[in-house]
Order: C-alpha cells, then sequence, then structure tokens
C-alpha cells in the first residue's frame, strides 16, 4: 500500500529527474513528517468500534476532512494519546 509519504517522494524523484537540483525527497528536508500519521476515511472507520462514543488516535495524528466530518455527523468524540 502506498502511503502518503511514499508518494510525495516519488513525485519529487520524478521531478528530480526533468529539472536536476529542483526536487529533493519531503523527508529528507522535513524530518518530522516520517513520525506523522495520517488517517484515513477508511483507516478511522476501522478504529472506530461500533456504539463507541470515542475514537483513540496518536497525538500527532493528522485526520483527513472526510474523517471529520465522518465522526462529526456520528457524534463521536476524538481522544488523542
Amino acid at each position: 500500500m502506498l502511503t502518503k509519504g511514499v508518494v510525495e517522494d516519488l513525485i519529487m524523484l520524478h521531478l528530480s529527474r526533468l529539472c536536476p537540483g529542483g526536487g529533493e525527497p519531503a523527508l529528507k528536508k522535513v524530518p518530522e513528517l516520517s513520525k506523522k500519521v495520517f488517517l484515513s476515511d477508511w483507516e478511522m472507520r476501522r478504529l472506530f468500534k461500533p456504539g463507541a462514543r470515542t475514537v483513540t488516535v496518536p497525538a500527532d495524528a493528522i485526520i483527513s476532512p472526510l474523517s471529520l466530518d465522518w465522526l462529526e455527523y456520528n457524534i463521536v468524540k476524538i481522544v488523542r494519546e
């Protein structure tokens, strides 16, 4: 499965071939990106337990806008640990 970081690296690698020195993988520029967790709608639905009113996610997680809308619609709170 391709993650966001892998896709960014592939794009930057392709761009660097077109224009030498023009692109460097984002993870080399900003080391904190490798520590972030992106949670898509599919992943948030897997974390959600039917009947629960909270979902526990890592403290530094980035939650997709679609996930936020889905959680708000179902009145589910996000607990960051």
